[in-house]
């Protein structure tokens, strides 16, 4: 396990900022699981992972993305689609 910095956007640093850990075999689908019941997010938001400015895929493996658990943080991006 590797501790990963999380920010989730439109919260204050004081909330929105968290270091979760994370399997480098988990993919994104599966980390963002994780990262809902660490933000206690409501399921029925979706969320996106954003990192250096483009969207991570669903399929993509956490090992293949290049973070640097230190120094990179990952944005999430939650949203609820209309209805």
């Amino acid at each position: 396990m590797v501790k990963c910095n999380f920010r989730l956007t439109g919260t204050p640093p004081e909330i929105g900022q968290k270091s979760i850990d994370v399997k480098p075999e988990f993919t994104v689908a599966e980390l963002k699981k994780v990262v809902k019941d660490a933000y206690d997010l409501n399921p029925v938001l979706q969320v996106q992972f954003i990192f250096r400015g483009k969207v991570i895929p669903d399929g993509i493996v956490m090992q293949d993305i290049g973070i640097h658990p230190t120094k990179d943080t990952i944005c999430v991006f939650a949203t609820q689609s209309g209805g």
